[in-house]
């Protein structure tokens, strides 16, 4: 096996590289943690997708009580039609 000597300017090139690599692998990440999770100045997607979920929830409530009442208002209208008719 023979030993491997580099010098302190390779040394020093090879770390330079991963400094930069590191931090815009760092900044990347930073960058995407500002879009997904923080409503720096812009709506974050976190943000919009629990905004649509709540409004989808709303509508969706909306719909079951609306859906209630004619379905209700439905029946009573046959019941009345059952009794006047049978009577």
């Amino acid at each position: 096996m023979s030993d491997e000597y580099i010098t302190k300017a390779d040394c020093d090139r090879l770390h330079k590289t991963d400094d930069e690599w590191r931090k815009g692998i760092t900044a990347a990440l930073q960058e995407l943690n500002n879009r997904l999770y923080r409503d720096n100045g812009h709506i974050s997607i976190q943000t919009r997708l629990d905004r649509g979920d709540r409004i989808l929830g709303i509508l969706c409530w909306i719909t079951t009580v609306a859906g209630g009442t004619v379905i209700v208002a439905a029946i009573a209208f046959l019941w009345r039609i059952i009794v006047h008719v049978g009577v």
